[in-house]
């Protein structure tokens, strides 16, 4: 009789039991015997021991915040399944998700699948759901085989995480740690499916000043990541940065340079064409990302979307210029 592989799922968690007890529920809804879940303390304020033990989990505590890139780590380590399945403490699993793995592994040549989101948000508020929707749209735009990983669900065999480096635990917060994963398996040799059936639900709600913040400090540490990748000779599969097109990063220096001539236009006309000509050039590149939240939520969503796009534009713009200021004059490289 065939073995069948044990899968290991490990949540890592910050203060994040509002969360975590659904998270928990749709990991038992898989309802596989070869599985077993950690749930990684790193270093809360609260305690979540009684709900861990109540949902059938083990509990790994680690005695500071370390962040997440480390507790996934350490959770690996401690993992007795063939295979590791990360996910986040926000992140609700389809029930069918272990079996689909299953198939993946034993039909696909990879050492790694990863999933995408669901289009269901459960929070109906305008920053939830753009950000969801993103998230959706940018990985729908991928192939089947990819350069990234994106850890809200991301299956890897134990083995070859171990052996190709994990996550660059050097990142001490949320933010492109997961990236470092998919650098670290390309390099050693292996491949990564994205499977598109495979879609969770992200449970996060994000308010427009968290939405902004976040995307200023994801863009900042891309920033970082990418001139240590280059620096490392490292370079993806395709024309994207991760999960970013090149149209989705042109558009940072078109929104800033169309705002920039706007702003010196009452100082001279002749920054008006300047300003038409890049704010045209932002519209091009962002209008199929734009067509998509009209055809998913209507057009006033996509009036708004528009608009927090350009500002969002503007944002990371500020981001990835921070972060290359940081790293190439303060030598601030994480």
């Amino acid at each position: 009789m065939r073995k069948i592989a044990k899968i290991s799922v490990i949540i890592p968690v910050y203060n994040g039991s509002r969360t975590l007890r659904k998270t928990l529920q749709t990991v038992r809804s898989q309802n596989d015997l070869h599985l077993e879940t950690i749930v990684v303390d790193d270093g809360s304020d609260e305690d979540i021991s009684e709900m861990v033990r109540e949902m059938g989990a083990s509990l790994l505590r680690l005695e500071r915040n370390s962040g997440p890139a480390v507790a996934r780590s350490r959770g690996a380590e401690t993992a007795s399944g063939e295979t590791l399945l990360f996910t986040d403490s926000d992140v609700w699993l389809p029930e069918n998700l272990v079996e689909t793995l299953r198939s993946d592994f034993a039909e696909q040549d990879c050492e790694c699948v990863q999933g995408t989101f669901s289009e269901h948000c459960p929070h109906p508020d305008f920053f939830s759901q753009y950000k969801n929707l993103y998230n959706r749209y940018v990985l729908g735009l991928l192939g089947p085989w990819i350069d990234t990983t994106y850890t809200s669900v991301t299956a890897v065999k134990k083995d070859f995480f171990l052996q190709c480096g994990g996550f660059d635990e050097n990142i001490t917060s949320a933010s492109v740690e997961d990236r470092t994963l998919g650098e670290n398996i390309l390099r050693n040799g292996g491949k990564i499916f994205l499977d598109h059936r495979i879609e969770v639900v992200h449970n996060k709600r994000l308010s427009m000043s968290g939405f902004f913040r976040n995307q200023f400090k994801r863009s900042r540490d891309l920033a970082k990541l990418l001139i240590r990748q280059k620096e490392r000779g490292f370079s993806g599969k395709g024309d994207s940065f991760g999960t970013n097109s090149k149209q989705a990063m042109l558009r940072l220096p078109a929104a800033s340079a169309c705002l920039a001539s706007m702003i010196l236009v009452p100082w001279s006309s002749w920054f008006l064409l300047p300003a038409v000509v890049f704010g045209l050039g932002y519209l091009i590149l962002s209008r199929k990302w734009v067509a998509y939240l009209y055809r998913r939520r209507g057009g006033w969503f996509a009036v708004r979307g528009w608009v927090v796009d350009f500002l969002d534009a503007l944002v990371c713009a500020g981001g990835v210029a921070t972060g290359f200021f940081e790293y190439k004059i303060l030598s601030k490289k994480y």
